[in-house]
């Protein structure tokens, strides 16, 4: 292997180190708020119908921003989407620590989502910058694993911040924290490939009525709404569900969640290797398996008696999705031309976000009519999983060659 070869090899893992660490952050300023809301809803007054609104209101920025920031990806490269992104949702994460009505936190929120949507789909282009068709899988379920690793660390660490500190203090940590990481960024964040990429973007680079016309897109789309479904409705609300209506104090219940979360992490990481070298052109069967144990579990825990096995249950539900989302998220880079991953990622996380505008929100109105009955809310997200669990049973797919460009791969159905 010659230098040049061995330095690129050195960067792209750079890269990815990197990126990781930038999806933990990441996680830490958007998971803390729902911890943060347990205080919060006390100290403004908040019913369980304007928490939501609170929490889907992020989601509503960052959703619109997904198909955005990887079109500018696509056309600038990652690396100045993703220094533009770190640094305005830091500044918007102190700013949540200096709200002071229901009506700041609204706005706040909804300007710190813009801020994070174009971090997803860039940091895709940067995997795609960087990593081989046939290496990519695995470098994305790597990236994967970093959000299961920001959701445990964030749940305990916004839990012992908020508790020891106060949650105004908590945020602006945490946004000194991000402008901290985007120093590192603008220092060592060059992905391998970023100049071939913008040199052959123009010319290679899927119109968007293209990419609008693969069918597999709008399937993928869908399934991560469904699972996305479950993720932000449980990442939420199962905070105050643990602590009112099972009863623990806030430490304790950030460090149950690192259960789940830890087995996710685990999951997320096998399914990549699975993807790369077992599972090529028969990706579907994880995601309607996963979508399945999803179902089930999620079921098994609304009627879970104890706490033991109300975390058992999520652990199982998380080991399902994990598979999922992890394959649903995949597939762009292995199926779409490098050129075009980041619209096409902007689309598919387009489809997740929606679901965070909607499942905060839907859930808070379901407690509060059912007099704090979390019932209703677990329903909804059982029947949210049966969307990848029959779209997953549609897709079809040619196993990729193996040179590229892989938008050489038939994903018309």
């Amino acid at each position: 292997m010659n230098t040049s070869a061995v330095a690129n090899s050195k960067n792209k893992y750079l890269v990815l180190g990197l990126l990781c660490l930038g999806w933990i952050i990441n996680y830490f300023d958007k998971v803390a708020i729902n911890v943060a809301v347990i205080p919060i809803s006390q100290e403004f007054g908040l019913t369980e119908t304007q928490v939501g609104l609170i929490l889907s209101s992020f989601f509503l920025s960052y959703a619109i921003m997904q198909p955005i920031g990887g079109s500018l990806a696509d056309k600038f490269g990652s690396r100045k989407v993703i220094l533009v992104s770190v640094v305005v949702w830091s500044l918007f994460t102190i700013l949540t620590g200096t709200a002071w009505s229901f009506l700041s936190l609204i706005v706040i929120r909804f300007l710190f989502g813009i801020g994070e949507g174009s971090y997803p789909s860039a940091s895709s282009v940067a995997v795609a910058e960087s990593f081989s068709q046939h290496e990519r899988a695995r470098a994305k379920s790597i990236l994967t694993s970093a959000t299961t690793i920001g959701s445990v660390l964030a749940t305990l660490v916004a839990a012992s911040l908020s508790q020891h500190f106060g949650w105004q203090i908590m945020f602006v940590i945490l946004g000194v924290l991000g402008l901290f990481l985007a120093l590192l960024y603008a220092k060592f964040l060059h992905p391998t490939k970023a100049a071939e990429s913008m040199a052959t973007t123009k010319k290679d680079k899927l119109p968007l009525r293209s990419l609008l016309k693969i069918s597999m897109l709008w399937k993928l789309m869908a399934i991560y709404f469904g699972i996305s479904m479950v993720t932000w409705g449980m990442m939420s609300w199962m905070p105050s569900y643990m602590v009112k209506v099972r009863h623990l104090d806030m430490v304790a219940m950030g460090a149950l969640a690192a259960i789940p979360a830890v087995l996710s992490f685990v999951t997320v990481l096998i399914t990549g290797w699975l993807l790369d070298k077992r599972m090529v052109g028969r990706e579907k069967l994880l995601i309607v398996i996963g979508s399945f144990i999803g179902i089930i579990a999620l079921y098994l825990l609304s009627k879970a008696p104890t706490v033991a096995l109300v975390v058992f249950y999520q652990a199982i539900a998380n080991i399902g999705l994990a598979a999922a989302v992890t394959t649903t998220l995949t597939m762009p880079l292995k199926y779409i031309d490098a050129s075009s991953v980041g619209a096409a990622s902007g689309l598919i996380y387009l489809g997740g976000q929606l679901a965070g505008v909607i499942a905060p929100t839907a859930m808070g109105f379901m407690i509060q009519q059912f007099n704090g009955s979390y019932d209703a809310a677990f329903w909804l997200l059982i029947i949210a999983v049966a969307i990848p669990f029959f779209i997953g049973m549609t897709i079809r797919t040619v196993p990729p060659a193996t040179s590229e460009p892989a938008s050489s791969v038939p994903v018309g159905n």
